[in-house]
């Protein structure tokens, strides 16, 4: 049964007010009046969404974990004597947007995202594969740009291509693409939400999807609210403001220091959490050089220099879970996801 893979269960708590420190010297997608105010689009000053995405449960407090995001601790368990051999892989990939390698690594603006270089593996030679966001998403998730590469328009259910949420749902495994500012499920506009902090289409790469959007599959694409199960695969989108799209880098790295040790944690022995970004600003690569990291019990702590991509972001997790390599993934060197012994 599907419901036999859905390991951990997760519940939400009490609003949380977002408190940004931004720093001068952070990468900037916006316009330099943001560094010094919340809101970047001027006064009135939009109310940041709520931050619990899971459902609330009668017991245990909850660890807070975003401003989206909150997980409760799970019932204590007696030890094992020994990890179980082959554990089931659960891999959580999380997508931020819009910054190159260097505004991220080494600068004040991400004291927590250069924290987790401490703690796992960050690949220093990843790159994206195209320009804009668009072909990114598609490269990472269909092993192609789709002949997207230059564009971020798009219509639900517009592209006709095997995807990896489809040879998951093939393969009896269960995914969700978790949508923060979405609506509804299966929710067809090109975008929603108060500025800055919408959802949109162009980061949202299953409803892209034919073979997702117009079946009953496109119920796995959710807002990112209610949450209480996480799946064998999960695909995490910030909305715009939280995903350094629209918002100083600074407002990411709140987000994710609020997100990414808990999701760690709940996965368990056999989670990866893997934060990466879309694109940089530069053309190195084809879509610029990007900050990707490999995070989880077991992990090799440390730089890798290998040559890798989106293709290869895909190869990795298309390999853990035993899937055929879709397009462009066939050929490239996979993300090495599970080196390490939980």
């Amino acid at each position: 049964m599907h419901q036999d893979r859905w390991r951990k269960r997760i519940a939400g708590g009490a609003a949380l007010a977002l408190a940004l420190v931004l720093f001068p010297s952070c990468g900037q997608t916006i316009s330099h009046s943001a560094i010094s105010s919340f809101c970047p689009h001027g006064p009135p000053c939009p109310v940041p969404p709520e931050p619990s995405i899971l459902s609330p449960q009668p017991t245990s407090p909850p660890i807070v974990i975003s401003p989206s995001i909150s997980l409760r601790p799970k019932k204590k368990q007696k030890a094992s004597p020994s990890p179980r051999p082959n554990l089931h892989p659960l891999i959580a990939v999380i997508v931020m947007e819009n910054h190159e390698y260097g505004s991220i690594i080494g600068n004040s603006c991400c004291r927590f995202i250069n924290s987790l270089v401490g703690k796992g593996m960050l690949f220093t030679n990843y790159h994206a594969v195209s320009h804009p966001s668009l072909p990114n998403y598609l490269a990472m998730t269909s092993g192609g740009t789709q002949g997207k590469g230059g564009t971020d328009s798009v219509r639900a259910g517009e592209v006709d291509v095997e995807n990896v949420f489809e040879q998951l749902s093939k393969a009896g495994l269960t995914w969700n693409a978790y949508q923060e500012g979405m609506p509804s499920p299966c929710y067809r506009g090109n975008s929603a939400g108060s500025a800055p902090f919408e959802y949109a289409l162009k980061h949202d790469p299953a409803m892209t999807y034919r073979n997702i959007a117009n079946n009953s599959l496109c119920n796995r694409v959710v807002p990112a609210a209610g949450i209480s199960l996480l799946p064998d695969f999960s695909f995490i989108t910030p909305n715009l403001c939280y995903s350094m799209h629209s918002c100083p880098a600074a407002s990411g790295d709140k987000w994710l220091q609020a997100n990414v040790e808990a999701l760690v944690s709940v996965l368990g022995p056999s989670g990866r959490v893997i934060l990466t970004w879309d694109e940089g600003t530069s053309g190195a690569g084809g879509g610029g050089h990007i900050v990707t990291l490999e995070l989880g019990p077991g992990v090799p702590v440390g730089r890798d220099p290998t040559p890798l991509n989106h293709y290869g972001l895909l190869a990795g997790i298309e390999s853990a879970y035993g899937l055929p390599r879709l397009q462009n993934a066939a050929g490239a060197t996979p993300l090495p996801l599970f080196t390490g012994n939980p």
